[in-house]
């Protein structure tokens, strides 16, 4: 039988709901158990009920008691909250909790509590107060939620805290069992005669097969046309990518992955082995090319003409071993993936 509640639209009503219902009418097996003691008690005796059931003389009054006053409702009985009536709450000396808020709000935004205890130390000491330990300083934030928050003022002068959007990341336990169910993208930058280039690098984990491209700049524009180029040279469909937090895979990097409707997963920072591929893709290019060939670095035109032709070699004829020494080309052939790849389709 549904129950139906008459407050559907008040938050935590329903638990609260249940929680009264079940210990004001129903009776549990915890309930129906003290009552048979009760009885056996009033039948046969302390020392005997203690003997059998081992309850403790106090406990039995306290039970009859609660029985009794309830005008002999079996439902009385119910176990109740074993929860302690008086929590232990936080002592926190006023001058160290504006302290941590200082440090945290306006000295350094969101500053870590192991970054806090060493300043905080030092006006403990200054003020002589007991020191608060790192462990101690991260409870106080969360409790009194001391968080600094980004704001943003609109044209009408309104004060807007902004959030940070949860980026996406590759789940645990990820694994490419297919061509571009995963390809990986990175930036290479190289400095010749005071010029700086970037070199755009892809490769998928599955087939090792690479493209690259040099740029004048790295911004969301070029990894933008990269991304268009890296689709029309790739043998099949890229079904997600994963990249660094550069500022150069933003904006219209993200909208035109957006429009082709291709997962975007971004690396966590500081963790440059979990973009691992890539990264060695960046090794190896720059052993077998770029470092041969970057005095035609500023004239990129030549460069990327070069480099087209290297990637034709790596792609269809050097060895990997990571491919039982065959080129990325000769895995896709003999893994008779020629059907799924787009270049065998000659109407479109």
């Amino acid at each position: 039988m549904k129950t139906d509640y008459g407050f559907g639209g008040l938050k935590g009503f329903r638990r609260w709901y249940d929680y009264a219902y079940k210990h004001t009418h129903m009776i549990t097996s915890e309930a129906k158990e003290r009552l048979r003691i009760l009885r056996y008690w009033r039948k046969h005796g302390l020392p005997a009920t203690h003997d059998a059931f081992g309850i403790r003389r106090s406990t039995l009054y306290g039970w009859w008691k609660i029985y009794k006053e309830s005008g002999w409702k079996e439902e009385s009985l119910n176990p109740g909250s074993q929860a302690r009536k008086n929590q232990n709450k936080r002592d926190i000396n006023p001058m160290v909790l504006a302290e941590i808020k200082r440090l945290r709000l306006e000295v350094c935004p969101n500053m870590g509590k192991d970054k806090v205890k060493i300043f905080l130390d030092r006006c403990c000491k200054k003020e002589g107060l007991k020191n608060v330990s790192a462990s101690t300083i991260g409870r106080i934030i969360k409790q009194k939620k001391i968080y600094y928050q980004r704001q943003k003022i609109s044209h009408y002068g309104k004060v807007k805290a902004l959030k940070r959007k949860k980026k996406l990341r590759k789940p645990e336990g990820f694994t490419a069992t297919d061509i571009g169910d995963l390809v990986e993208i990175d930036t290479v930058v190289r400095f010749v005669a005071g010029i700086k280039r970037y070199i755009i690098t892809a490769a998928d984990i599955h087939t090792r097969y690479t493209f690259a491209l040099g740029y004048e700049r790295a911004n969301s524009l070029s990894a933008r046309d990269f991304f268009q180029k890296l689709e029309q040279v790739f043998p099949y469909r890229i079904r997600a990518v994963q990249t660094d937090n550069g500022s150069e895979f933003h904006k219209y990097f993200m909208a035109y992955l957006k429009e082709r409707k291709i997962t975007h997963y971004w690396n966590y920072p500081g963790r440059p082995y979990r973009n691992g591929h890539v990264e060695k893709y960046n090794r190896t290019i720059q052993d077998e090319f770029i470092d041969k060939n970057d005095y035609l670095l500023p004239d990129l035109k030549h460069f990327n003409a070069k480099l087209m032709a290297w990637l034709i070699w790596y792609n269809t004829m050097r060895p990997h071993w990571s491919l039982n020494l065959i080129s990325p080309v000769d895995y896709l052939l003999k893994n008779t993936f020629l059907s799924k790849m787009s270049w065998t389709d000659t109407a479109s």
